[in-house]
């Protein structure tokens, strides 16, 4: 019987345009590997997911972006959700438990049960997948990595004990009736993004009813872990609105400073058809405090003739 890692390598030189990884964890070791008998040529997409915690624990690396960026070919995407391990080679895939880790593969004496069956990537559900997977991501840019990479260091200085981060069940428990949203199309629903902290802590009798249910629908979207101090929270919070979707393009757009209305056509524009009823100059409002906030030196706001004029900083483009 193969080890998964044995598969993998193998569909690896099966392919003759594209590949494409998905794994929630991916190591540099292993990876390093498996881009050794990558030609060039071949088009690389490579999905997975950064959360501070999993990171600091060792379980991902943040350094596959360099490796990915001396790729000719290759990109880095980010999905906060993402569980699936799916593995495709042109017409070929495989699916099963396996990140792309040594211990996971079988690269090591003492590795993981897992398993990767091959199927055809022309199933139907599979395409399916594929689709939803890339509606749902963002692709990795430099400013995205050290944005990461800057909540990991505050972490490590101010969590030592990696170890006691959990996700807040017990918060995800009570949310669960109130998340009608996907990271997809996640625009943040709370008007004052001070208030998040607040329902963090469980303080939900500070918060009226209406920012009740805005907090947590917010809070059932990006799932935080437990005991975060309040600049970590923050922190910790950009890094993760910068991988959402939506919020991701809007970040883009201003690269070069925009007028109001520009980023509310545009907002209209990305969720016209998603069949959603929205107010795109409230969500608009409600996002730039929260880009304000989260990420105080990534923006900057100016209002000549009385009009605001948002955009990246210098420093950050």
């Amino acid at each position: 019987m193969l080890l998964p890692g044995d598969q993998l390598e193998e569909l690896c030189t099966q392919a003759r345009s594209e590949i494409i990884f998905v794994a929630p964890f991916i190591k540099t070791s292993a990876l390093e590997r498996l881009l050794s008998i990558i030609p060039n040529a071949i088009n690389l997409s490579c999905v997975t997911r950064w959360r501070p915690e999993e990171i600091i624990a060792g379980v991902s690396d943040l350094d596959v972006w360099h490796l990915i960026t001396r790729c000719e070919n290759a990109s880095l995407w980010l999905r906060p959700d993402l569980h699936a391990k799916y593995y495709r080679s042109d017409h070929n895939c495989l699916v099963g438990s396996a990140n792309i880790t040594s211990t996971a593969l079988g690269w090591l004496r003492q590795a993981n049960l897992e398993l990767l069956v091959p199927l055809s990537a022309q199933e139907p559900q599979l395409k399916k997948f594929e689709s939803e997977l890339f509606l749902g991501s963002v692709q990795v840019s430099q400013t995205i990595f050290e944005q990461m990479q800057q909540t990991v260091e505050l972490l490590q200085k101010q969590l030592p004990e990696i170890q006691n981060f959990r996700v807040a069940t017990e918060l995800e428990l009570e949310v669960e009736a109130f998340s009608i949203v996907t990271a997809e199309t996640w625009l943040p629903a709370l008007r004052n993004p001070e208030d998040l902290y607040l329902a963090y802590h469980g303080r939900f009798e500070e918060l009226s009813r209406a920012s009740c249910q805005a907090v947590l629908q917010d809070l059932s979207v990006l799932t935080l872990p437990v005991g975060l101090s309040k600049s970590a929270f923050q922190v910790y919070v950009g890094s993760l609105i910068l991988q959402m979707p939506i919020v991701n393009r809007v970040d883009k757009f201003l690269e070069i400073p925009q007028r109001f209305g520009a980023v509310k056509d545009l907002l209209t524009s990305l969720l016209c058809n998603q069949n959603l009823e929205f107010d795109a100059a409230h969500a608009w409002q409600t996002l730039m405090r929260w880009l304000r906030y989260f990420l105080p030196s990534r923006y900057t706001l100016s209002i000549p003739n009385h009009s605001e004029v948002f955009g990246r900083s210098r420093t950050s483009i």
